[in-house]
């Protein structure tokens, strides 16, 4: 069943990689480079020179934000058409030398994590375990490969919102628009689209806070930071997507766990 569902997930990245690239371009989208990214740097509280393991980096947005900055990464994914467009990407960066080093690897497979190397000063995942039917073994393969004291800093997608079984509540005159929420504490399994242009639709993995948390902790992380994330708010009219008329219900969730 979970081999199953590895194959269904690396489908659907290997399919869509062109579209993402594109979309994604070299920063990443609005919601990427304007709330996710800057999340995850201020959380990461990382020096010039620190090293770092990138889990799911598509087309390498984040890593070569931070080679830029003068860390030392390894960015992987479980694409290997992802990868290719972000090794492309990052062979055009001319102003300035990047230490970025790319590998296709399958985060739920602990053994593939470890290979990578290490030990790093820090870890990172962003908008990746959505995508995942597992994460123990993402969680064990950052604790072996960080060194004490080093951090990992995951940002998702909020369980108890942006993946838990909503609906969105069209406001009436005078109320603002909200979200209905008709399950949240069951896992399942679902599809959905990052982008409104997206024609095909993915495989996501719904589970409750706990569950994540509970799957970090049993591999002997804690948390020790957490930041909720609203969308950019933006008029009604203007809204690419409906986070944007949601300022106050936060869309993601970064957390930031530490090897101790």
């Amino acid at each position: 069943m979970i081999a199953q569902l590895r194959q269904q997930v690396l489908d659907g990245w290997e399919k869509g990689a062109d579209f993402f690239d594109e979309r994604w371009g070299d920063q990443g989208d609005e919601f990427h480079h304007g709330v996710f990214a800057p999340s995850a740097e201020r959380m990461l509280g990382l020096e010039r020179g620190a090293s770092v393991i990138e889990i799911a980096c598509g087309n390498g947005g984040f890593a070569r934000r931070l080679g830029r900055q003068g860390m030392s990464v390894v960015a992987t994914d479980l694409s290997p058409a992802l990868i290719a467009h972000a090794e492309r990407r990052t062979e055009t960066i001319s102003d300035q030398p990047v230490d970025i080093r790319y590998e296709v690897v399958d985060a739920t497979v602990e053994r593939q994590i470890v290979n990578c190397g290490g030990p790093f000063d820090a870890a990172v995942c962003i908008m990746g375990v959505m995508s995942m039917p597992m994460l123990r073994p993402m969680f064990g393969g950052a604790w072996r490969v960080l060194r004490p004291r080093g951090v990992f800093v995951v940002v998702t997608l909020h369980p108890a919102y942006a993946t838990s079984g909503y609906k969105f509540v069209k406001p009436e005159e005078d109320q603002l628009p909200g979200l209905k929420v008709e399950r949240y504490l069951s896992r399942y399994v679902t599809h959905g689209v990052t982008n409104t242009a997206q024609t095909e639709p993915q495989i996501y993995f719904h589970r409750p806070l706990s569950e994540l948390l509970a799957d970090a902790f049993a591999s002997g992380l804690v948390l020790d930071g957490m930041e909720e994330l609203p969308a950019p708010e933006q008029a009604e009219d203007e809204a690419k997507l409906i986070w944007n008329m949601l300022p106050d219900i936060p869309m993601a969730i970064a957390l930031r766990f530490r090897r101790v």
